[in-house]
This record gives C-alpha cells, sequence and structure tokens, in this order.
C-alpha cells in the first residue's frame, strides 16, 4: 500500500490532538493517508484498553484513513533499540509515504521526544539498500526514504516554519479529537465535580478542547485564515509556485 501522508504517533489520539486538519485537508485532495501508532496507551490515566480501542477506531472512521496499525510498543518505554527500529522501517517501506509526520523533537511528555528519534532515524535507514527486510508474506522489501519530515507541536511550544490552513475541515479535526471522549470532560466547568469519579489529568481539566480549537485559531490567524496547524522542518522547504504559499486575503 503506498501512501502520500503518514503521521506517527506515540500514542492514540496524538495525531487527532495534533495535525488531524493536516490529515483530512489531504484525505480531501484525493491523497492516501495513513497513521503509525506506537502503543496503545496503556498507561493514560483515564479510560480503559477496551474504551480507548473503540474511540480509536472512530476516530480513523471521522478521519477516513486509508491505514492505521499499532506496534503495540509498551506506553511508557519506547525504546531506541534496534528491534524496534526495524519494526518502524518496515512500516514506512510497507507504506512508502510521501511525507511522513512525527511528533515535536522537544516535548513533555518522553514517549514524544522517543517516538520523534525512533521517526527520524527509521526514515533515513528504510532508504538504505543493504538494510534488508521482509514484508507480512516474508517477501523482501525495496528501499524507500519519504521526501520530507515535517514535526507536529504537541504540548511544547516549538516556533513552527510551515502552517498549514485547516479551516475547511475544523469541524471534522475536532470531532476526530472528541472521540477519545475517556480522557475528557467536556462539558465540565471550572468547580463541577468529575463527571466519572476518575482522576484529573490535564485533558480532562475544563477548557483542554476549547484550547486545542483556540490554537487552531491563533496559528489560522497568523496565515491569514480562520483555523491552522503548525509543523517545524529540519530541512529548508521549497515550492514551484510562489501563489500556493498565499493564504492572506487582506494585506
Amino acid at each position: 500500500m503506498k501512501l502520500d501522508l503518514l503521521a506517527i504517533a506515540a500514542h492514540p489520539d496524538d495525531v487527532e490532538m495534533s495535525c488531524a486538519g493536516t490529515m483530512l485537508m489531504n484525505k480531501r485532495a484525493g491523497r492516501r493517508t495513513g497513521i503509525l501508532d506506537f502503543t496503545r496507551g496503556e498507561l493514560s490515566t483515564r479510560g480503559t484498553l477496551e474504551s480507548r480501542a473503540r474511540e480509536t477506531e472512530t476516530a480513523t472512521k471521522i478521519l477516513q484513513l486509508d491505514y492505521r496499525t499499532n506496534l503495540e510498543m509498551p506506553d511508557g518505554n519506547i525504546e531506541l533499540s534496534r528491534e524496534n527500529l526495524m519494526r518502524v522501517i518496515v512500516h514506512i517501506r510497507k507504506t512508502q509515504p510521501t511525507i511522513l509526520l512525527a511528533p515535536s523533537t522537544s516535548e513533555r511528555h518522553p514517549d514524544h521526544e522517543a517516538a520523534a528519534e525512533l521517526a527520524h532515524r527509521a526514515a533515513f535507514y528504510a532508504g538504505l539498500v543493504k538494510i534488508e527486510t521482509k514484508d507480512d508474506s516474508g517477501n523482501p522489501q525495496k528501499p524507500h526514504r519519504p521526501l520530507l519530515m515535517l514535526h507536529y507541536l504537541q504540548g511544547h511550544h516549538v516556533e513552527s516554519n510551515i502552517i498549514v490552513d485547516i479551516t475547511p475541515v475544523i469541524e471534522e479535526r475536532m470531532k476526530a479529537v472528541e472521540a477519545y471522549a475517556s480522557q475528557y470532560d467536556g462539558n465540565r466547568k471550572p468547580g463541577d465535580e468529575l463527571s466519572n469519579r476518575e482522576r484529573e489529568t490535564v485533558l480532562s481539566q475544563p477548557g483542554f478542547i476549547e484550547g486545542i480549537r483556540a490554537r487552531a485559531a491563533y496559528y489560522g490567524r497568523r496565515i491569514g485564515t480562520r483555523y491552522a496547524e503548525p509543523f517545524w522542518s529540519p530541512e529548508p522547504l521549497g515550492t514551484q509556485d510562489l501563489f500556493s504559499m498565499v493564504t492572506k486575503t487582506i494585506a
């Protein structure tokens, strides 16, 4: 299966909270999209493995993904090991993405940083002929290296150098976030009791969902649109059309 866009995530819901709008915009453009989750998020304070799996299935349908799988690495222990590296290489070669999205290299959650480094290494080594891997049927895989790798922002602010307009898909993007209902108390106001008697987390605090929309509005404002998502590229970015970079309607 050849994808145009593959997003790598340490946990299910990472992509939904960070760059689901970009996934949806590319799907609308007729491109093939997918997500590679590293863990099942089993250490999450709220919810269960079963509820998380159901929520991921719902979000996957909202995002209309062509591909999604989970490597079931231990949550809280994403190791930069040879074994994990090879597993990620196999999926990069299997999906052959043109663009790879990965977490930011500087994050609050150590798993996010580990996933970013593992993605960086795998994206490079997947292009080496002398590293041999096999597909699910035992056939040798061809080398493949994504042409562009971008890092999406999560908890920490990192100055972005590319911002993607997601205004047309903002409502679907928010539905994908809200699919993970076990992680949030979306209707709770400051001072209200926890709705399901679970422990408070950063995600369950009143205003968290609104904060995600507000961040999209902030980045939209920066490029002259209503909503947008930020990315950081370690390499210079090129274009064949200067006018494709014009998102403002008022100078």
